[in-house]
């Protein structure tokens, strides 16, 4: 059972656990809406964050690789 807050036309009470609950279906599209967002935003950011990692792995990789070759050159050289 259900009883309508006063002055709220989108609120309602649950009388039996208390729970004061928004009817108002375009809001809760709204809410859904935003959620989506929310979860695609950070979920392109973690992607970012990932590629930028592996970026700066493989920065790493190359640069040890080029001081590799400098060395053995050094050492043919001499």
């Amino acid at each position: 059972m259900f009883i309508q807050i006063k002055d709220k036309e989108n609120l309602i009470r649950d009388v039996n656990s208390k729970a004061i609950l928004n009817v108002d279906g375009e809001e809760l599209k709204n809410y859904y809406a935003r959620r989506e967002l929310a979860l695609k935003q950070k979920e392109e950011k973690e992607n970012l964050e990932s590629k930028v990692n592996k970026l700066e792995e493989d920065i790493t990789d190359i640069k040890g690789m080029l001081r590799e070759l400098v060395q053995m050159r050094n050492s043919n050289g001499n």
